[in-house]
């Protein structure tokens, strides 16, 4: 499994046996370049209101990500792929690119993804996890969750590889064995969270004097740790 975050570190992601890579958000900051994979997104405000494609390509084209999240339009699958097919080449130049499957829960979505996949148009998808247009992930992870499951049920395997966008925690630990039972057919699987930047529990927010952010890199690694800690183990 591949996690990505701003703060990720080898060695965090050694300790719990997963896959580092950093985020990078068009919308925030760009991480420290360190000798790990990175995913380019351009963040769930940007997908809501539109984002300058001249813009993105040049972030994805100056930060060198090993994959880039195409443009997509919030909850709306049909647009989303108008856009795919005008800005994947722009995209694919300087990175690998991944379709956002917007709508992803509706069978007819489903379908024109997996026939997507079938002619070789699409391979690496990634799937809405942070806020679908009818739910708050955050608020209904369950709900989420089993939108994800069924979806994954139909393409691990066949897709190479599946990207969970923003999973809430109790999102990503109702997911855990959905996304191992991908990895033993052959899909690769990877999640993307900046979650962790609010103190994950209350004894983490006690460590930081009654904060719930951090002040620098050394306290977010351990907010990071913390949050892993709950979501995988």
């Amino acid at each position: 499994m591949i996690i990505c975050a701003p703060d990720m570190t080898p060695e965090i992601a050694a300790r719990f046996g997963v896959e580092p890579c950093l985020l990078a958000t068009f919308s925030g900051r760009v991480p420290p370049r360190r000798e790990v994979k990175v995913l380019a997104d351009i963040g769930l405000a940007n997908a809501k209101r539109g984002v300058d494609i001249v813009a993105y390509v040049q972030f994805v084209r100056r930060v060198k990500p090993t994959w880039a999240i195409v443009p997509d339009a919030f909850g709306d699958f049909r647009a989303t792929l108008a856009r795919w097919q005008s800005y994947a080449p722009l995209v694919a130049k300087y990175a690998t690119p991944v379709l956002v499957a917007q709508e992803f829960y509706k069978p007819h979505v489903l379908d024109t993804v997996m026939e997507l996949l079938r002619t070789g148009a699409v391979e690496r998808l990634a799937l809405p996890m942070r806020q679908h247009p009818d739910a708050s992930c955050s608020r209904r992870p369950r709900l989420c969750a089993e939108r994800a499951e069924r979806a994954l049920r139909a393409l691990c395997g066949m897709a190479p590889h599946v990207h969970l966008l923003g999973p809430a925690l109790r999102a990503v630990r109702l997911l855990r064995d959905a996304l191992k039972q991908c990895e033993r057919q052959g899909t690769a699987v990877s999640f993307d969270t900046m979650a962790y930047r609010r103190a994950p529990n209350s004894a983490i927010k006690r460590q930081l004097g009654g904060r719930w952010q951090p002040r620098n890199p050394a306290e977010a690694t351990v907010m990071l740790e913390a949050w892993m800690r709950q979501a995988l183990i």
